[in-house]
């Protein structure tokens, strides 16, 4: 027998904050002071970050046809790379997680040759962000139609 769902209402919720402290702690993290030291903290550790996205690119890469260690690296790279420098690979690993989503709702099995283009460009990103950060735009652009236009073609009987 499966288990049922319990809906907690938001009422019920333990107080993370004592009354009347939410407002300040607020504005104290859109601060100006505050946005410059997650940016000190940010390029302090950026090399450490770098190389933490080079090494999911590495898992991407050996994840060969295990599409659900493709799809969590992918998904690591996606949340990370912009804090380190690499915003290109994480657009790329963004487009690669969306249709990854879009193939699970569909229940089908990933095109692999899609996959790949999607692993061969965030590689490429991440490794070579100069030359990435001019064409990752133009590059997520057009595998993002190819994806489009993969799911149009698996949708239309």
């Amino acid at each position: 027998m499966p288990k049922r769902t319990q809906i907690i209402s938001p009422d019920a919720y333990p107080a993370l904050l004592p009354k009347g402290v939410g407002g300040a702690v607020a504005r104290l993290l859109r601060s100006p002071e505050m946005a410059e030291r997650g940016a000190k903290v940010l390029e302090e550790q950026g090399d450490s970050l770098r190389q933490a996205v080079l090494e999911l690119v590495g898992a991407l890469e050996n994840a060969g046809q295990d599409h659900a260690a493709t799809a969590a690296a992918a998904h690591e790279i996606r949340g990370l790379a912009g804090s380190a420098g690499l915003a290109s690979a994480g657009r790329i690993a963004e487009g690669l997680c969306r249709y990854y989503d879009q193939v699970a709702v569909l229940a089908l099995r990933p095109d692999a040759a899609i996959v790949e283009l999607h692993v061969s460009a965030i590689a490429r990103a991440a490794r070579h962000q100069d030359e990435a950060s001019r064409m990752s735009d133009k590059v997520a652009k057009e595998l993002a139609v190819l994806v489009q236009h993969k799911l149009t073609e698996i949708n239309t009987p």
